[in-house]
């Protein structure tokens, strides 16, 4: 006497079918509707948050850098300067380092001269 029990000779297909239909779900619902695993979330929200940081500081550094004395030369440095090394300047000049830091966050600088001298299109 077997243990297990006999199946049907049309259960394979069938069994077949219900494992293609679950990968094709997972598939589409991890492909098509945005399904996350726990860490990808962590990571995609660190990622917005990161960037939502740099954004926000990078205005106050334009705003502080347009308030500040002698905005002309600034500027005009700012422009003679290679636009990948722009945010260097910016970073030297102490704009891009927000209060109770020692360096600015990484970004900052760069956004802000992209906000000071926009790309021209």
């Amino acid at each position: 006497m077997s243990l297990l029990p006999t199946m049907h000779k049309d259960w394979k297909p069938f069994l077949l079918g219900v494992v293609a239909g679950a990968v094709i779900f997972v598939w589409t619902g991890f492909d098509g509707l945005g399904w996350k695993t726990n860490s990808a979330a962590e990571t995609l929200a660190k990622r917005q948050a990161d960037t939502a940081v740099v954004a926000a500081y990078a205005r106050v550094c334009s705003a502080q850098f347009n308030a500040a004395k002698d905005l002309p030369a600034r500027l005009e440095t700012l422009k003679k300067a290679e636009r990948w090394s722009r945010g260097d300047v910016v970073a030297k000049t102490g704009f891009a380092t927000m209060f109770g830091e020692k360096e600015p966050t990484q970004g900052v600088a760069q956004a802000c001269a992209d906000i000071l001298i926009p790309e021209k299109n």
